[in-house]
């Protein structure tokens, strides 16, 4: 039961039905008009239609001109081909519908006001990360670093100690009873919190220390956990004393808003630990339920200094939610002890503009590919690249570099990973080998390069991680954990089966994949 509701009532579910519903009413107007306007019988009965019939016109005639101005504003328009030329198409082949679907969503980007609210919260914290370790502590590897140095307010660190989680039987322990130790403050970022019995396990403790006036903070994205969560659950949150927020409450009505979801996954428990990467608080993440086989999901935990990048991270949308600025200086200003582990870790955040000015995210993977050597290898659950970064793991193979990209072996959306397929050819040939994780659904979002570098965060390789949600993850150089990061992938291809050279698609597939395939930038 708990599976087909899930199927029935899933976020991509309800949002394609409210958009088919909300579209149906529009253009069935639209033609009522044009019908009622063209039965002169009908109006000469009820003249009152005349005036529906005529505003019918007026607003067809309007959408038509509008149509012509939205056409030459994405051609005058600064952006990527790849998005210009989906909406060029749209805008061509539906004049009128297309300047609807354009309307509502072309913009990519957040509310000003929610971009100057952000900022703010970060032209507070940014004093605290003026005195990050140097980016050529991470010697060759350097580039992701100066990157992220260069267009973030955070900045690296040395000296911290880093615990790799290799699936959720091992995370979540760890995490429970870090939550126990808390005596000052709690922050919880999860794209999907899942009712089940990881989260009654973890929402026991956040109410126990609550009560006890520890600061407890909690933030989910609605329509990533539209039912699998009470409704009305952030309300009881707050009325315990947590101060729970909702991201982007969903509604039930079409807009480009929902484009913008928070997709990190950030906890971090007085200044003691932090914890970032690719698992929610759900049952699945920790193999209790298993809808797709066995799930395979990363998680690290940080302890020094790096911590303060994820308070930060979390403040800045906190604040988004709250709708003012955090006192950032009583999270920030404090001294973390410094652990002997060598290397160097930089967790960053990543979103839409205009609070980003640049694809933080993409920029990051490029370069953490652009590093490699000798060997990649990349893990995500979703692979819908962007053109760069296509051509990114197709230039690494072809400069030589062993490169392994590791996808679901039992896919959660069989349509998205039919859209991944639409690539297997272009890879192989490139030099790439492409592994299907036999035991079930693939969903860490990791990278490695040449054993010393690597990431582990949120961000899948398509374009909603991309472009417009609110992502995270960590760079990591030559830290103790990058040994438990290669052994991981080793036993992943050991579990893994390679995508043979002769590997083909149904003509159907390949059919339907085409006709979305110009339009995945949107999507």
């Amino acid at each position: 039961m708990k599976k087909l509701i899930r199927k029935l009532f899933n976020r991509t579910m309800l949002v394609i039905f409210i958009l088919l519903v909300e579209f149906a009413v529009i253009i069935g107007l639209l033609v009522a008009g044009q019908l009622i306007g063209n039965n002169q019988e009908l109006l000469d009965k009820y003249p009152a239609l005349v005036v529906f019939a005529f505003l019918d016109d007026l607003v067809i005639f309007l959408l038509f001109i509008l149509s012509i101005i939205a056409f030459f504003r994405v051609i005058y328009r600064q952006m990527d081909a790849e998005f210009k030329i989906p909406w060029i198409i749209i805008l061509l082949i539906l004049p009128f519908v297309g300047f609807i679907i354009y309307a509502i969503f072309s913009r990519r980007s957040l509310k000003k006001k929610d971009a100057r609210l952000l900022n703010s919260s970060d032209g507070v914290g940014a004093k605290y990360f003026v005195n990050g370790a140097p980016t050529d502590a991470a010697g060759d590897f350097h580039k992701p670093f100066d990157f992220l140095n260069n267009n973030t307010i955070l900045c690296p660190h040395e000296n911290n100690k880093i615990t790799y989680f290799k699936n959720g039987e091992t995370f979540f322990p760890d995490f429970i009873e870090e939550l126990k130790k808390a005596k000052e403050f709690i922050f919880l970022e999860f794209f999907i919190i899942g009712d089940g019995e990881e989260y009654q396990q973890v929402r026991k403790i956040l109410l126990e220390k609550a009560a006890k006036g520890v600061d407890v903070r909690v933030l989910y994205d609605d329509l990533g956990s539209v039912g699998v969560l009470n409704g009305n659950e952030a309300k009881i949150l707050r009325k315990n004393g947590i101060k729970a927020f909702k991201y982007n409450k969903f509604k039930p009505f079409i807009s480009g808003v929902y484009n913008n979801r928070d997709h990190r996954k950030i906890a971090v428990i007085d200044h003691n630990v932090g914890y970032t990467g690719g698992m929610n608080l759900a049952d699945e993440y920790a193999n209790i339920d298993s809808p797709f086989g066995y799930w395979k999901d990363t998680m690290i935990k940080i302890e020094g200094s790096a911590i303060n990048n994820l308070i930060q991270l979390f403040l800045t949308n906190f604040d988004l939610c709250d709708r003012h600025t955090s006192n950032h200086a009583q999270f920030l200003d404090y001294q973390y002890p410094k652990y002997k582990d060598k290397g160097v870790i930089f967790p960053f955040g990543h979103g839409p503009a205009p609070y980003f000015k640049e694809r933080v995210g993409e920029e990051t993977l490029i370069n953490v590919i652009e590093s490699a050597k000798k060997s990649l290898y990349i893990s995500s659950p979703y692979f819908i690249p962007s053109e760069s970064l296509l051509y990114a793991i197709r230039r690494a193979a072809l400069n030589k570099v062993d490169v392994h990209l590791f996808l679901p072996g039992i896919p959660d959306k069989k349509l998205v990973y039919h859209m991944a397929e639409t690539y297997f050819q272009s890879l192989m040939k490139a030099g790439v080998h492409v592994m299907s994780y036999r035991p079930g659904f693939n969903h860490m979002k990791t990278l490695l390069a040449d054993d010393k570098l690597a990431f582990v965060g949120t961000i899948n390789c398509d374009y909603r991680s991309l472009v417009h949600h609110f992502e995270c993850g960590a760079i990591i150089y030559d830290a103790p954990c990058i040994k438990d990061i290669r052994d991981d992938f080793d036993n992943m291809m050991i579990e893994s089966v390679e995508i043979p050279q002769s590997f083909t698609m149904s003509k159907f597939i390949i059919f339907i994949c085409a006709l979305i395939k110009p339009f995945v930038a949107l999507l």
